[in-house]
């Protein structure tokens, strides 16, 4: 089985985290589209990245592009992750329950 890396775009602040427990990272600071997709294409198409984190204040700019990535790849997997400014926003799990099953 082929050995994967984990990759972390997002603020320096976060990259200087996940870098102390062996993370690479790429720290993009002015959010920008052209920049953030032209990052993901560059690992997602280096073929040895298996997971990448992204912060969700730069996920909100490119989120059709990565939803297409996800149904269209198997790897990498790519996961949004707060960012030290992000808001947590509480989560109704009955209205989620209930838009799975149909019913809401």
């Amino acid at each position: 089985m082929e050995r994967k890396k984990i990759l972390v775009i997002g603020d320096k602040y976060t990259v200087r985290m996940f870098n102390l427990i062996g993370i690479e990272g790429v720290v993009i600071e002015k959010p920008d589209q052209d920049v953030i997709r032209k990052t993901l294409d560059n690992y997602i198409n280096s073929g040895d990245i298996g997971i990448i984190y992204i912060t969700k204040d730069l996920a909100d700019y490119v989120q059709d592009y990565i939803s297409h990535i996800s149904l269209t790849r198997r790897t990498p997997i790519i996961t949004v992750i707060p960012s030290r400014w992000s808001r947590i926003e509480e989560i109704d799990v009955s209205s989620l329950l209930r838009k799975a099953l149909g019913v809401g």
